[in-house]
């Protein structure tokens, strides 16, 4: 064999290494963990007031990374779990957590009253914000976004929905979600925009 086939090897196989990492480390999507929307869904527009008295639209969220969670005060395990888990991967970002706003809507309006629900997340986060209000408005807001509610809102789905900066539902958590798997998801799409 010639020392020029010899080179010419040596050169195809670093240039198939090189096209190969720049694949897999540039070029290819970072794996999310959460269920992705795929393609993106404009989210459903939320007005409602919050349960300091100020008005909530989603629309008026742009520029931050929504994380919204329908729950209830009185949730024995899922919404604790949940909101503690949040707390961890805000944690976890640094000063990028300031461009996350996590809300819950509450799925027990009968019982969780503005007061309550303010005070059981600011157990959690002074920034959590709290969603209350009339069950005929709730309804259309648990229908827009595909939550089950029943048995006086005890029972519900338990999904955690990621909301973009651009308004895109991208992808859900699970409530049993690492705050690790939460905070690696968070800082991609927080990158992005």
């Amino acid at each position: 064999m010639s020392r020029k086939s010899i080179w010419l090897g040596i050169i195809t196989i670093a240039l198939i290494g090189v096209l190969t990492f720049g694949y897999f480390f540039v070029l290819r999507k970072p794996v999310l963990y959460g269920a992705v929307f795929d393609p993106p869904v404009a989210a459903a527009e939320i007005n409602a007031t919050n349960v300091r008295g100020d008005s909530f639209r989603m629309s008026d969220q742009g520029g931050k990374v929504v994380m919204l969670y329908f729950g209830y005060v009185n949730c024995p395990v899922e919404c604790p779990l949940t909101m503690a888990h949040l707390k961890q991967a805000l944690g976890m970002l640094g000063s990028s957590a300031r461009d996350v706003q996590v809300t819950m809507i509450t799925t027990d309006p009968g019982r969780d009253t503005p007061q309550a629900l303010g005070d059981y997340l600011g157990n959690f986060s002074p920034t959590f914000i709290g969603i209350s209000g009339d069950s005929n408005d709730l309804a259309k807001i648990y229908q827009d976004y595909g939550v089950v509610v029943l048995e006086g809102g005890e029972t519900h789905s338990s999904f955690t929905y990621v909301i973009d900066r651009t308004g895109n539902l991208r992808l859900t958590f699970v409530p049993d979600s690492t705050p690790e798997d939460i905070a690696h998801d968070l800082k991609i799409i927080l990158a992005e925009n």
